[in-house]
């Protein structure tokens, strides 16, 4: 028997080696398919780009396959950095081999300022003489929005059109956290803080009814300029269609003027064939963006060692960053290398964040400070960049935000849950202890805060609001007044916080770019994006490891976002600087 367990063990063991091994080459593997971007491709002339918006846009290309897996198809998605498409689009509208883009959308669709910013590429490209074509089965509003630039619309026969306005939903938990016996304490500051309302409320403050629908309007005023512009459709007829949803068929949306033509794909392909310059009987030439941007170019810029350096700033912000999608404070040691790089001779800082940790905002707000101390900043807001996003941002030699950016949102908040109820009258557990002073059990679970204990909250949000309030005032030459006024934890469209003087200059990351080269003196310069990525590998094993999120939360993270968002704000610290909850618009 001992002879049984010992050859036994030693197989196991041996089995377990081999699944290790395979397991490494499979990452070997993946890796080597991730790093092919040292494979040139070759474009034939009479070349279409297709633009393929059905995936994931990302503000840099994933490289850890981990993140790309559809767990519920058992596939690898495909996913692209965003501003991979904008440099492409200005690389294939100086391409004599690139004769125009085929624009591809579905169901999949990024933020709205993401979406503001390819539309404005694609306006760009359109500028050289070349053509957007766009098709599709289905446009989404978002989608429909970006493919009103093209020439030519087309949908397919069976296809489906969704232009009826825009709705914000919200998700509220408070009966659901009542029905397991949580109680949730919260502190804030600003009456527009609305980021705690899904923990107090049943529905919408009137506070957040107002910021929102604000918003909203902002976004669906500009959605309307941009289709009435191409569409040659006015304002207010396109606003009937909405109420009354005209294009709710594929004829009537034809008929509305909101699409071209019912055409099937082989059918625009045989359009596109003639538009490209070939004869009928030549095949269709296309190159994805992904294979474009691995082909290989000619360099016209002169040789210069000086760097633009895109810093990103991308999801919630931690003292540790959870993965690809979060922000941690090793940040600020991005933005300490940066300001000691001779080569380095500014910044655009692209921030995607709704914000987190004040500490952790302050932690990096400094590092970012002294940087513009010495070299030009230029903060590049993207979907969202309010409470810590907007934080982050104060420093910057310049501000720039997108048309729709959501930004703003100054204001704190603190959060602890009394979880009394649950554990004793749920699950049958209690609690007893003793102290040596009266706080020293302040912020504890188990039982409801005293109000010494909220005394003390009180004071520290009072604090970081105050704080909030000054670096806003110091860096925005506005009064601690003025800014409280605009603060209060309400949100803005980039547009509107111009207006307020939280912002200098409304666009994208092209003219984030712009602006650093100029605040820099640069004629010439090439593009660093930092962080450095880790290799794909080292992530996934430190994932395994206890690194970051596991596997799992990354799935939930993302099939779920509402999950993610719970469990940021429960475990973001006391005091935090969060955007509204979140705002899913449809």
């Amino acid at each position: 028997m001992r002879g049984f367990f010992k050859y036994f063990l030693a197989s196991f063991l041996a089995i377990c080696a081999a699944l290790l091994v395979i397991f490494l080459i499979g990452l070997g593997s993946v890796s080597a398919l991730l790093s092919s971007k040292e494979v040139e491709v070759k474009i034939r002339p009479n070349t279409i780009l297709v633009l393929d918006m059905d995936r994931r846009i990302m503000e840099r290309t994933i490289e850890n396959p981990l993140d790309l897996i559809d767990y519920q198809a058992m596939s690898i998605e495909s996913s692209i950095g965003f501003y991979d498409i904008i440099r492409n689009l200005d690389r294939a509208s100086k391409d004599p081999s690139i004769k125009g883009v085929l624009l591809k959308t579905g169901l999949s669709s990024p933020g709205i300022s993401t979406i503001d910013e390819i539309r404005e590429a694609l306006t760009e490209f359109k500028k050289s003489g070349k053509f957007v074509y766009a098709y599709s089965s289905i446009y989404t509003q978002g989608s429909f929005y970006l493919a009103s630039v093209a020439d030519e619309i087309y949908l397919n026969p069976e296809g489906t059109l969704e232009f009826r306005g825009l709705r914000s939903d919200i998700m509220f938990f408070k009966k659901a956290l009542e029905k397991i016996g949580v109680d949730v304490q919260v502190i804030r500051e600003g009456r527009y803080k609305s980021a705690v309302e899904p923990f107090l409320q049943e529905s919408m403050s009137e506070y957040s009814k107002e910021q929102t629908t604000a918003y909203l309007n902002a976004v669906w005023t500009r959605m309307l300029s941009g289709i009435s512009e191409t569409r040659k459709i006015p304002v207010a007829d396109l606003n009937r269609m909405a109420d009354e949803w005209v294009a709710r068929t594929p004829d009537a949306a034809v008929q509305s003027g909101l699409v071209d033509s019912l055409l099937y794909e082989d059918q625009v392909n045989a359009i596109l064939v003639k538009k490209s310059g070939l004869s009928g009987s030549e095949k269709l030439r296309t190159i994805s963006i992904t294979d474009y941007s691995l082909s290989l170019t000619v360099n016209t810029k002169e040789y210069t060692p000086d760097r633009i350096a895109i810093i990103y700033g991308t999801g919630s912000i931690g003292m540790e960053a959870g993965g690809s999608q979060s922000i941690g404070t090793d940040l600020a040691e991005t933005f300490s290398k940066a300001r000691k790089d001779a080569k380095i001779k500014a910044i655009v800082f692209r921030i995607n964040s709704p914000g987190g940790s004040a500490l952790a905002s302050e932690i990096i707000r400094r590092e970012v400070e002294l940087t513009s101390a010495v070299k030009p900043v230029i903060v590049s807001m993207g979907d969202v960049a309010g409470s810590g996003g907007y934080w982050i941002a104060t420093p910057g030699t310049k501000i720039v935000a997108g048309y729709t950016s959501l930004t703003g949102s100054i204001g704190a908040f603190g959060l602890i849950p009394n979880m009394q109820k649950l554990l004793s009258d749920k699950i049958g557990i209690t609690f007893d202890g003793v102290e040596t002073n009266k706080l020293a059990g302040t912020g504890s679970l188990f039982r409801p805060m005293t109000d010494p204990e909220k005394a003390v909250f009180d004071a520290q949000l009072n604090q970081t609001y105050d704080h909030f309030l000054e670096h806003v005032s110091k860096t925005r030459e506005m009064t601690t007044a003025e800014v409280d006024a605009v603060g209060q934890g309400r949100i803005w469209a980039g547009v509107t916080a111009k207006d307020k003087g939280l912002i200098d200059e409304v666009g994208g990351i092209q003219k984030a770019i712009e602006l650093a080269a100029s605040e820099a003196k640069l004629t010439t310069w090439k593009i660093r994006e930092l962080p450095a990525l880790k290799n794909p590998i080292s992530q996934i094993l430190g994932q395994l490891t206890g690194g970051g999120s596991s596997p799992t939360e990354s799935i939930l993270a993302r099939e779920f976002p509402a999950i993610r968002e719970i469990k940021e704000i429960m475990t973001g610290g006391n005091i935090q600087a969060r955007m509204p909850f979140r705002i899913d618009i449809h």
